[in-house]
């Protein structure tokens, strides 16, 4: 027979915890009481030290507890020490095997994009994007997706550190049609660069929402131009899967799309 080593009291203000944590507007002593079972006596000093902790929040006014700002501390620090990377590479090796494209992550590092994680599928062409390749934000669809957010003094700053450095015949040069075309990709909630930094290569890039909503990575693919332009039905197809891939590595890191801004970034719409 297996040994129950669990600590009854642990598990009795676990239990008030996950009470507490479904109700927005908290319970009283008697209450939780009937609900967990405890008596009011043991119940009272559990809430009691927790209180004192910050780990649940005792209304006076009305008698109620409800959970309180401690456990938004740990809750923080925990999604902290998560490993982007970790997250992100399953769902971009199960993508590449199920859509035959590469994928890859990027984060935004000073004033310009590095690529932290890919998966390739062996038999397409293989673009050339190694592990800790740099690129400048304005010419990249992962830059302008990880600068769409940004204030404008945080912009600005990263701009005259990077400048906005001519590559193609397409590369956005002015600050007017960047901030336009940043204006689009907070709208649609992607960006597509065809050609504005390699002459031959398309890539359409989504952002990775940590759980503040703040961008902190790109997921993207790239093809070659000429076979976008041949199929323009390919890169609605892809900004679905990548909006959709996404949106689960967001939950995973702890985003909640509740505000309605944030949704309608999200649904997609022209570049």
């Amino acid at each position: 027979m297996t040994k129950d080593y669990t600590v009854p009291a642990v598990q009795r203000t676990i239990q008030v915890l996950e009470i507490l944590a479904a109700s927005p507007s908290g319970f009283s002593l008697a209450d939780l009481s009937r609900q967990t079972g405890i008596p009011k006596s043991s119940l009272f000093r559990i809430l009691l030290t927790l209180d004192r902790s910050s780990v649940v929040h005792l209304d006076e006014a009305r008698g109620t507890y409800s959970l309180g700002t401690k456990l938004i501390d740990w809750g923080n620090q925990a999604l902290d020490k998560i490993d982007l990377k970790t997250i992100t590479h399953p769902h971009l090796v199960r993508l590449a095997n199920e859509t035959r494209e590469s994928y890859y992550v990027a984060v935004l590092d000073d004033y310009e994009v590095i690529i932290i994680d890919r998966a390739d599928t062996p038999e397409m062409w293989r673009i050339v994007a190694r592990l800790g390749n740099r690129s400048p934000v304005h010419a990249t669809a992962s830059g302008q997706v990880l600068i769409a957010d940004l204030s404008a003094d945080v912009l600005e700053s990263v701009l005259s550190r990077g400048g906005l450095k001519r590559y193609t015949s397409v590369t956005i040069t002015s600050v007017s049609r960047l901030a336009k075309r940043l204006k689009e990709v907070r709208e649609t909630g992607y960006a597509v660069a065809d050609a504005e930094y390699k002459p031959d290569l398309c890539v359409i890039a989504v952002p990775i929402r940590d759980y503040h909503g703040r961008s902190v990575a790109a997921l993207m693919t790239a093809l070659q131009s000429e076979r976008a332009h041949r199929n323009k039905t390919i890169i609605t197809g892809i900004i679905g899967t990548l909006k959709q891939e996404a949106a689960s590595i967001s939950r995973q890191l702890g985003f909640v799309a509740a505000s309605p801004a944030v949704v309608g970034r999200n649904n997609g719409g022209k570049s």
